[in-house]
């Protein structure tokens, strides 16, 4: 049997994971629950890759699925990684980012734009924050209409780069300027209907909290225009002032560092081009 690059890397991140329960097993309030998780995804990627091993062609909706399910599955991982966090690592490190800003910045970036906080602009920039959840499948969209290949190699690339940032956040848990600065972000920011329900949205459907180093919102949105300047430089100029109002959205809304959206643009340009040489390499194997 041969599992497609997607998968392989989708099972090896699931182990990784498994394996962590194991070790923290008694620092988890619910470990089994976990496990459980875990071995119901294990099952869902079995299916898939039985789907992909069928010599007849697919319906199209089926193909699209098998194609773009990353875009149910790794929530799904992200969703499992708070407990994980706490339990590996123990206490936040803000207090090291917040340094790192203050280094670079002289203060604290959350409370230097408090001037500029309007509610017409937070809303503003509550909805270009909400962007990330869509901009990827954009591209991965136009790029499936157009060359399938092309899509399946970003869509694998754009996995990876999801687990880097996930790698990050056990590296340097931390919760992100909303919360360890609360008392210095005097400025309210959810001041309009629209920035109330996009904050309070996300806040209730993202359970893991210590997300804030790299920035994810910051990573895939500069993968997406890394992949775009390569593959359709057309789409990437449509792309690229979302993409930028989303990583602004990202310290202006609170939620991350400006040392966060750094390292978030740094390991994009690092894990794009390793992730296609990645998925090069297994295709090799798995042709082999």
């Amino acid at each position: 049997m041969r599992l497609r690059p997607l998968e392989a890397v989708n099972l090896a991140a699931l182990g990784v994971l498994a394996t962590l329960t194991l070790l923290v097993w008694r620092r988890l309030a619910d470990p089994g629950e976990l496990l459980l998780r875990f071995a119901l995804m294990g099952a869902f990627l079995a299916v898939i890759v039985f789907l992909t091993q069928l010599p007849r062609p697919l319906p199209m909706a089926l193909r699209i699925a098998i194609d773009f399910y990353p875009a149910a599955f790794i929530p799904f991982i992200y969703e499992s990684l708070g407990p994980l966090i706490s339990a590996a690592r123990g206490p936040a490190c803000d207090d090291l980012l917040i340094a790192a800003d203050r280094a670079i910045l002289g203060g604290d970036a959350t409370v230097l734009l408090q001037p500029f906080v309007t509610p017409f602009l937070a809303s503003f920039l509550y909805a270009a924050y909400a962007t990330y959840y869509f901009l990827p499948l954009v591209l991965g969209g136009y790029l499936w209409s157009h060359d399938v290949g092309t899509a399946r190699r970003y869509i694998f690339t754009l996995s990876v780069c999801f687990y880097v940032s996930y790698a990050g956040y056990f590296t340097i848990p931390a919760y992100g300027p909303r919360t360890a600065l609360a008392d210095r972000n005097r400025v309210p920011l959810e001041t309009s209907a629209v920035a109330r329900a996009i904050s309070q949205t996300i806040n209730e459907l993202e359970h893991t909290k210590l997300d804030a180093f790299p920035s994810g919102h910051t990573m895939i949105a500069t993968a997406v225009l890394v992949v775009a300047w390569r593959r359709y430089r057309r789409l990437f100029w449509y792309l690229a002032p979302i993409a930028t109002l989303l990583i602004v959205s990202t310290v202006y809304c609170r939620y991350h560092y400006v040392v966060d959206v750094l390292a978030g643009i740094v390991l994009a340009f690092a894990t794009v081009p390793l992730g296609d040489r990645l998925y090069e390499r297994m295709t090799r194997h798995a042709a082999s």
